[in-house]
């Protein structure tokens, strides 16, 4: 029998910064954002969601900008903004929306900028002795066969989800042991198997570890960490060797910087 969980939503406080940027589709013209933008902002902010710019593409595509929490998936995330907008316009100018989609994760860096910072983690920190930083270089992971940019297809959209998890082991330990960082490792490769996920690259260190990952739509980044936590110190007999915090911020083919310049604007 499997063990309880000992990473749980109500015990770990997490930092993270995840920014998206969300198209959907009318069958025909939508209402201007503009319209019903602070009432729409209202209502998905009961869902964690903040709407921080909309503006129109076409007159049946609505570009959204967006911030969330941990607890939110890119898809409850779509439901949240259509379904809600929806609700909004149903007695003014009722929308039918498209079944598809396209959302995309962003941050302060893009994809091939936070690819190497996290490659670099091991010369960043380096340990003293010269044996220790050996092992450490040589359980480094890296798969190139995997683009964690690229467009990737749900049922219903197109969506770019990319993850860095960052987590720590209790202040003050450093973990030296081969065996233990190897099982860590192990750890986190035979998670992303199970759930299917797409791992780019581990950045393992004595004392903390980074996770490049591209979760299903359906996960949230929530989930994938403590998951990933969960998992980590089952390999330690669910001693709590981790903080009971993480960190988790969403990447892409571009950074916000980027999207905020090139549409800035056009935003309502």
């Amino acid at each position: 029998m499997l063990p309880s969980p000992l990473y749980l939503e109500s015990n770990c406080v997490p930092a993270y910064q995840l920014n998206w940027a969300l198209s959907v589709f009318g069958k025909e013209r939508l209402p201007s954002p503009s319209e019903s933008i602070e009432l729409l902002r209202i209502e998905v902010a009961k869902d964690q969601i903040k709407i921080l710019e909309a503006r129109f593409r076409e007159p049946n595509v609505a570009l959204f900008f967006l911030s969330s929490q941990p607890q939110s998936s890119p898809s409850q995330i779509v439901r949240s903004i259509k379904g809600r907008w929806q609700y909004l316009s149903r007695e003014f100018d009722p929308i039918e929306f498209r079944r598809n989609y396209r959302i995309e994760s962003c941050g302060d860096a893009k994809e091939e900028v936070l690819d190497a910072y996290v490659a670099n983690q091991p010369q960043r920190h380096r340990m003293a002795d010269d044996r220790v930083q050996s092992i450490i270089e040589s359980l480094q992971f890296h798969d190139r066969n995997v683009d964690l940019a690229a467009v990737h297809r749900s049922s219903y959209g197109e969506f770019v989800y990319a993850l860095q998890i960052v987590l720590e082991l209790e202040p003050g330990w450093n973990e030296v042991r081969m065996d233990v960082l190897k099982a860590y490792r192990a750890a986190v490769l035979a998670t992303c198997h199970k759930h299917k996920w797409r791992l780019a690259r581990i950045g393992l260190l004595s004392n903390h570890l980074h996770i490049l990952v591209g979760p299903d739509v359906t996960d949230s980044p929530q989930s994938v960490a403590l998951s990933l936590m969960n998992n980590l110190v089952y390999t330690q007999r669910m001693k709590p060797v981790l903080r009971w915090s993480y960190y988790v911020g969403g990447f892409g083919k571009y950074d916000r910087g980027a999207i905020w310049n090139a549409q800035r604007k056009e935003w309502f």
